[in-house]
């Protein structure tokens, strides 16, 4: 069965939250709670058990560096908990080298972060939360590899022999203009523009796609979506802001996590619920505690890194 990122952050939090419990908490019952709440949540947790095996998948001078530095941080340690249950199960070399540079990556900002970064040909690069990418100039290329999150690019003027790409595990990206988005999704890559063009290739497709000025679209490593408008806002995370009309909830809720300390989800039973409105994501707890007056809903607090909206 496919774990998703999300079921696997809460399995990971549970077993750090679990470590320093005593015997007798209440945090006891909330974990065999959410182990019956739904059988992805039991094979997680089996998979958590199975960690030091696990650990062994990982390349060990990677696996030093980056579990001394998780130890410190409990956000941290989350995230590399994740990667090692991800890798774990995904298997291929490839895609386990590429998931743990993420985290000893030149560029990185945490949950909830974001951060402006100015390249040596004055491009600017902004990076949105959970977001870590590698760049590479030579002589003849100008390349972002980028293995999580999301970043806006304005491209500076380099010379004419250096194209500039972002690079992804779905393909590439080659800017043919000033100002464009792209973020890594669970298995494909978004890519909207705002000014000029970029062309799109996948890494298995035999032509690239030129995508112009208020147009967006997907791509795994084997086909191209269609083309499609651009949504409008979807740079108003530069601002600190998170803009949504008629979204569904849990669709918000969805998107809402990835600035949340901890994980979030939504109840199903309130999944369809409508919501439109401005809302800072630099604070999301206000956010949450203010969803009760506008929808009939309540948030419910596992823990203090697990939360869950449901019917109020």
């Amino acid at each position: 069965m496919k774990l998703n990122e999300d079921i696997l952050t809460q399995a990971a939090s549970w077993f750090v939250d679990l470590r320093n419990a005593q015997p007798g908490d209440v945090i006891y019952q909330a974990h065999q709670d959410w182990l019956v709440a739904d059988s992805r949540h039991y094979d997680a947790w089996k998979r958590v058990e199975r960690l030091q095996k696990q650990l062994q998948l990982v390349p060990t001078e990677i696996r030093h560096e980056t579990l001394e530095k998780a130890r410190h941080s409990r956000r941290q340690l989350i995230k590399t908990l994740v990667v090692v249950l991800t890798v774990g199960s995904a298997g291929g070399m490839a895609y386990q080298q590429r998931a743990l540079s993420s985290l000893v990556a030149q560029h990185r900002t945490g949950t909830g972060e974001r951060k402006t970064i100015e390249l040596a040909d004055g491009s600017k690069v902004y990076l949105n939360t959970s977001t870590a990418l590698d760049v590479n100039f030579s002589d003849n290329v100008r390349e972002l590899t980028l293995y999580r999150g999301e970043v806006i690019i304005e491209t500076g003027k380099g010379l004419p022999s250096q194209n500039f790409i972002v690079k992804t595990a779905q393909g590439s990206v080659k800017a043919l203009g000033t100002r464009f988005q792209v973020r890594c999704n669970d298995g494909e890559t978004w890519v909207g523009v705002s000014k000029h063009a970029v062309e799109v290739k996948s890494e298995k497709a035999n032509k690239a796609v030129k995508v112009q000025a208020g147009h967006c679209m997907s791509f795994d490593a084997l086909k191209h979506s269609p083309l499609n408008l651009m949504p409008v806002n979807m740079d108003a995370w530069t601002q600190g802001m998170l803009i949504v009309s008629n979204w569904r909830l849990d669709q918000f809720i969805n998107e809402l996590a990835r600035y949340h300390k901890g994980a979030l989800r939504c109840d199903g039973a309130v999944a369809s619920l409508r919501i439109s409105g401005a809302f800072n994501i630099n604070n999301t707890s206000s956010v949450l505690e203010n969803l009760s007056s506008t929808l009939p809903v309540k948030v419910r607090y596992f823990t203090r890194y697990w939360a869950q909206v449901e019917p109020a």
